[in-house]
């Protein structure tokens, strides 16, 4: 989808809503398979919210492929130029299933280590937290290269604007997962409970099979003619991809290192603190689903346009998916505020917990509009190849307020100083993130060495 003319408006709303919708079923997946593990107890909560985030870390790695690879793919394509677009891609995707199984061998190996690190603040371990914990990362860890796979398939139809295509892949691939966890969670039939192993095992089976469909769409030629399953390697392409990722990869080390971090936080301040954590972090992803979309319509239409040397088109269409996400997400901070005590009572009976989990929801809408301005001009600033200035933003708002303002706000208000911590960071970054946009020195950025004229 060439991006380049037409309406800016109707552009931002063709690229937005189909991610939308990806992660609205993506969302509702995951607050289907937590509301089910919530059924086993406080523990399996714990457990999975310990092992999901060490996952997250693991973002960081793809990161450095997925943004330099829809930056590159986006430019050459609004330059005209798809063969370089099909190259690009298919060298990010052969190198992030490589790194996947690198680091699914290392998480296989250390993750007890890894579990029991996470805990480093809790006055006491709780070993059965540990023991589910550490089944389910193992089994979660093995799905990492189909799940880079997945990641990089998205980050290639992206940037040569199909949103479609990674949508009708994780509506299979996430009905898959529900009923995975229905089946494999609680038993059924001859097939016996598995507990918080099979909560995992349904979300790694479902990864795979997503890998494995996003690599088939791109070898029959879906909007670029790339075969990921040919191995070469193109060292030119490569230092391309890395030289826009590699700052977009240590900007999602310092974020979920932080948010690490912040989760250990929370683990040392009792059980029911690291129970509501992973439940309020859920909610958190529920508000991320606007101005993910938003934020991945401004990255496509930013590289576009300025591979077509419309660089101030990419300005005005940064700015227009940055209000349209602002609406959205506003919306989102109202359900928070006003049904958190509801939303709570879906995750968790537990009372203590629900109690936690309402207020927090109430702190975290306080910070969706600043969020909506976080999201959406880092992509747009992402789409430029402005990689570092996220980065450092990213580094000043994460480690520079999040960090030191939550160890500071928990002493005295326990968990709840932890998410004021949290708005205040999106602030600091909304304000950051909005002066470097509109100074415009980001239109002045090349990147991609084969690029047509």
């Amino acid at each position: 989808m060439n991006l380049t003319n037409g309406p800016l408006k109707k552009a931002v709303v063709v690229l937005a809503i189909p991610v939308v919708l990806r992660m609205t079923l993506q969302m509702v997946v995951g607050m289907v398979d937590l509301a089910l593990v919530g059924r086993l107890g406080r523990e399996a909560t714990a457990a999975v919210g310990l092992g999901n985030q060490l996952v997250m870390i693991t973002i960081s790695v793809v990161t450095a492929f997925t943004i330099g690879t829809t930056a590159l793919v986006a430019r050459f394509y609004g330059a005209g130029d798809k063969k370089s677009a099909a190259d690009a891609a298919r060298q990010s995707i052969i190198l992030s299933f490589l790194s996947g199984t690198v680091l699914a061998i290392f998480g296989v190996i250390f993750a007890k280590q890894l579990i029991l690190f996470m805990m480093s603040f809790s006055e006491t371990i709780n070993y059965e937290v540990v023991d589910l914990a550490t089944g389910y990362l193992r089994i979660v860890f093995f799905s990492l290269p189909f799940m880079f796979a997945m990641m990089n398939t998205n980050a290639i139809l992206q940037g040569a604007g199909d949103m479609k295509t990674p949508l009708y892949i994780m509506i299979f691939v996430n009905l898959f997962n529900i009923v995975g966890d229905i089946v494999l969670i609680f038993g059924w039939g001859i097939i016996p409970a598995l507990g918080v192993n099979g909560a995992a095992l349904a979300t790694g089976l479902s990864r795979t099979f997503a890998g494995i469909i996003g690599m088939v769409v791109l070898s029959k030629g879906k909007g670029l003619d790339v075969n990921p399953f040919k191995l070469n390697f193109d060292m030119v392409i490569i230092r391309d991809i890395l030289k826009i990722g590699i700052p977009s990869a240590f900007e999602q080390i310092f974020r979920q290192s932080g948010q690490m971090l912040f989760t250990m936080f929370a683990a040392g301040l009792g059980d029911v603190a690291m129970a509501a954590n992973p439940i309020i972090m859920k909610g958190m992803s529920m508000s991320f689903m606007p101005g993910f979309g938003f934020g991945l319509a401004a990255t496509t239409i930013v590289g576009q346009n300025l591979g077509a040397n419309k660089p101030q088109r990419a300005k005005e269409g940064g700015f227009v998916a940055t209000k349209m996400a602002l609406i959205f997400m506003s919306g989102v901070g109202l359900l928070f505020f006003f049904f958190s005590s509801y939303i709570a009572a879906f995750f968790t009976p537990d009372p203590e917990v629900r109690a936690v989990v309402a207020q927090c929801l109430k702190i975290l809408a306080v910070a969706q509009p600043f969020l909506a301005f976080v999201m959406v001009l880092a992509g747009g600033l992402r789409g430029a190849g402005d990689t570092k200035y996220v980065l450092w933003i990213t580094l000043a708002g994460t480690w520079g307020m999040r960090v030191v303002a939550a160890f500071i706000l928990s002493r005295f208000w326990g968990i709840y100083g932890l998410w004021y911590a949290m708005v205040l960071d999106n602030i600091v970054r909304a304000t950051l993130m909005t002066l470097r946009f509109n100074g415009g020195k980001w239109q002045e950025i090349e990147v991609g060495e084969k690029m047509v004229a």
